[in-house]
């Protein structure tokens, strides 16, 4: 639907009444669209720890540190991940008979996919030897999404806010180094140009 302007005296737009045309939204941005993850990526991760646990599931806990179960997106894959985590911080022992245990015990075989899921997962790699390049996809993912949670919030504000500029992007420019800084690479002035890049976008 196209804004017709209306007409004041002489015949000249009448700016008060007129409505500014909005920009349509870019495909990027639409929201009905999933967010960025692996499932094959989560699957092989889950894999892996099944067939070597004693490896794998010490690699995964330090690579992805305090994101833990948040790294995965599947509800159910972070479920398992977190199982898996405890049986290996108590000094179970884990295998997939053991770790179907353990679900069924707390009811929650049946959420997860029961003994078909995770024979499933256990015979999604061949060998834990590609660990550590699905630890990488799915934590690249899991950014993406953060960065995604992250925008969109900084957008909200911005509409809202009404304040000082300078104080708004101090502000942004954490959020967005919280982000660079669970990678283990922080790059403050790469960090502040984007961000100042996007807060001149926005006021402009």
């Amino acid at each position: 639907m196209i804004d017709v302007p209306s007409e004041g005296p002489g015949g000249r737009e009448d700016l008060k009444k007129t409505r500014r045309r909005k920009n349509p939204a870019p495909d990027a941005l639409k929201l009905d669209r999933l967010p960025p993850h692996s499932p094959e990526a989560e699957q092989g991760v889950l894999g892996c720890a099944l067939l070597a646990p004693n490896e794998c599931i010490g690699e995964c806990v330090e690579k992805l540190k305090d994101e833990g179960r948040e790294t995965f997106y599947d509800l159910r894959h972070q479920t398992i991940y977190e199982e898996l985590v405890e049986m290996f911080n108590t000094r179970e022992a884990v295998d997939i008979i053991t770790v179907q245990q353990r679900l069924k015990n707390k009811q929650l075989l049946e959420q997860v996919g029961g003994i078909a899921y995770l024979t499933q997962l256990q015979d999604a790699v061949p060998s834990a030897a590609n660990l550590s390049y699905y630890l990488e996809i799915i934590r690249e993912k899991y950014l993406l999404r953060k960065m995604i949670t992250t925008c969109t919030e900084v957008v909200g504000r911005v509409y809202d806010y009404e304040g000082e500029v300078d104080a708004l992007l101090d502000e942004v420019e954490r959020d967005v180094l919280k982000i660079s800084e669970s990678r283990g690479q922080s790059n403050v002035l790469g960090v502040k140009d984007l961000v100042n890049r996007s807060i001149g976008t926005i006021e402009n």
